[in-house]
């Protein structure tokens, strides 16, 4: 059903939770990712430096997409041009035959979060694909309660073979860490509060 999947970004906080969500899709349908972030050009012009700067960020926010999509084994592509941000979403949907696009429906706040707004309206009336619109929350964390984390370990140790339960759960500064035991083992998991990636580690018989 979908073949190549377009994640516009500008880097707002929160933008995690869209490229899951595309991400969850690409999954399912063998997608690659599109991320893609268009330097707004009427912005650029306000001084010498700006136009360098938002290319730097934009850079910054196509990159986290990738790794966040190299996490979960999705190939990803990233871009980033200068242009009218609508306009050059419509225009790489057309040049790539995109067959989703999946953006965030605000920035942080005030002016920022209008003009994100008009964007997606733009691109919901002009895009030459479906539109999935996600309302951007106030943080990229995406793992936000041990009870998330403690599944999302469950889930890791199910695929390892291992039939567990969650012993503790402790966040600590950028990782959730969770033990589990099965079988006489006991595991560490760790799992990345952004990514949802995460690493086993088998601690031996807990006898």
């Amino acid at each position: 059903m979908y073949e190549r999947i377009l994640v516009p970004t500008d880097g707002s906080t929160g933008t995690a939770h869209v490229a899951l969500q595309a991400i969850d899709l690409a999954e399912q349908y063998g997608a690659t990712i599109h991320a893609l972030h268009v330097v707004d050009e009427t912005v650029e012009g306000l001084t010498t430096d700006a136009g360098e700067q938002l290319r730097k960020q934009g850079q910054q926010a196509v990159d986290q997409i990738e790794r966040m999509a190299a996490a979960h084994g999705v190939d990803a592509v990233t871009v980033v041009e200068d242009g009218d941000p609508a306009g050059g979403i419509v225009d790489y949907a057309e040049a790539e035959d995109a067959d989703l696009i999946v953006m965030g429906t605000h920035g942080r706040s005030g002016v920022r979060r209008r003009l994100i707004g008009s964007v997606a309206e733009r691109l919901v009336r002009r895009a030459p694909c479906p539109v999935m619109t996600v309302r951007l929350p106030e943080s990229d964390v995406t793992v936000a309660d041990a009870d998330a984390a403690g599944d999302i370990a469950l889930e890791a140790l199910a695929d390892d073979g291992h039939d567990a339960s969650v012993v503790g759960v402790e966040r600590q500064e950028s990782v959730w860490v969770v033990e589990a035991t099965a079988d006489d083992e006991t595991f560490l998991v760790y799992v990345d509060p952004v990514t949802r990636r995460t690493s086993v580690i088998d601690r031996g018989s807990g006898r």
